[in-house]
């Protein structure tokens, strides 16, 4: 009952924002057509192709934090299995569902369960982290009054958070003082805590971490791209700058509860990129971004069914615990 409940909330979610959004954009309708019916095809497959080398680059960072778990994980498998997360993106809560399947299957290629959930996470840690970053250091490449005031207290308030998640992650004395929150998650106190422990000891690795940062700066550099030239190709130019500073949030939107972002995502591309492309170009680009994710979760899909070693039941996945 209770996952059926989330399940109804993610769902109401998301047909929220994209009726709002219909409803705002009901007087743009012909202009809307028009921009999709402009889209340049061969430049919409380019972006396709820079996603698709995001997710290549991602992966190598994705071996690197499982192997420091001793967990053998070929790069051939951190690529199929980072596909094949965007693909159970579809089904499970909001866009970090297919990092459950990317745990799940980990954890069953060790006995070391807990360390396959905290590679995963510190995977989906590094990759937000470093996108932040980005659009915290971006703002001081802009003019004073390019960038929206609201926009910039978002990054800010962003980059704050990731602060001080990884003040918390890293200063175990300081983690022990929130430890009374666990009273509220006591079934798992033992758990959290081994997993808190396999997180906390990776800022010994300096090595792997600094190579892990670099990793995502590329990999991030291609992902704003891709989404740049999604714009290209319905003749809109969005200016780099406001690729780093404003894609970030769209991302971070998209984590909030829904089905795999959808309406959120859409929505916040709208919102940001509306005032500089116009709203009509830029739910065009958002309406293409998400076709460009679902070519991405087509290949995803087409890798988990051709490849029987990755074989899982939703069902499991979804009651699977630390």
């Amino acid at each position: 009952m209770k996952k059926l409940l989330s399940s109804a909330i993610r769902a109401f979610i998301s047909l929220f924002f994209i009726v709002l959004l219909l409803y705002i954009m009901r007087d743009k309708y012909p202009q809307i057509i028009k921009a999709f019916a402009s889209t340049k095809v061969p430049i919409f497959l380019l972006s396709v192709f820079f996603f698709i080398l995001a997710i290549f680059v991602a992966s190598e960072r994705l071996k690197l934090i499982t192997r420091a778990q001793e967990i053998p994980v070929t790069y051939k498998e951190a690529v199929s299995l980072t596909f094949i997360g965007y693909f159970f993106n579809n089904f499970l809560p909001t866009a970090i569902g297919g990092d459950l399947v990317k745990a799940y299957y980990l954890s069953h290629k060790t006995d070391n369960k807990a360390g396959s959930f905290a590679s995963v996470l510190i995977d989906r840690i590094m990759g937000l982290v470093t996108m932040v970053f980005m659009a915290f250091i971006a703002l001081f490449f802009v003019k004073e009054g390019v960038v929206d005031n609201t926009v910039k207290y978002i990054v800010y308030f962003i980059t704050l958070g990731a602060l001080l998640a990884i003040i918390f992650m890293t200063n175990e004395a300081l983690a022990k003082k929130f430890s009374f929150l666990l009273f509220f998650v006591k079934p798992l106190e033992q758990k959290l805590k081994k997993v808190y422990s396999i997180i906390h000891n990776y800022k010994y690795k300096r090595s792997l971490m600094w190579k892990s940062f670099g990793i995502s700066f590329i990999s991030q550099i291609l992902f704003f791209t891709s989404l740049g030239i999604v714009a290209l190709s319905i003749g809109a130019r969005i200016p780099v700058k406001d690729l780093f500073i404003k894609v970030p949030i769209i991302s971070m939107m998209s984590l909030l509860p829904s089905i795999n972002g959808l309406g959120l995502r859409e929505g916040s591309t709208v919102a940001l990129f509306g005032p500089m492309i116009g709203t009509d170009k830029a739910f065009a680009v958002g309406v293409l971004w998400l076709l460009v994710l679902l070519c991405i979760s087509v290949i995803g899909g087409a890798i988990y069914g051709l490849s029987p070693q990755f074989k899982v039941k939703l069902k499991e996945v979804e009651e699977e615990e630390l």
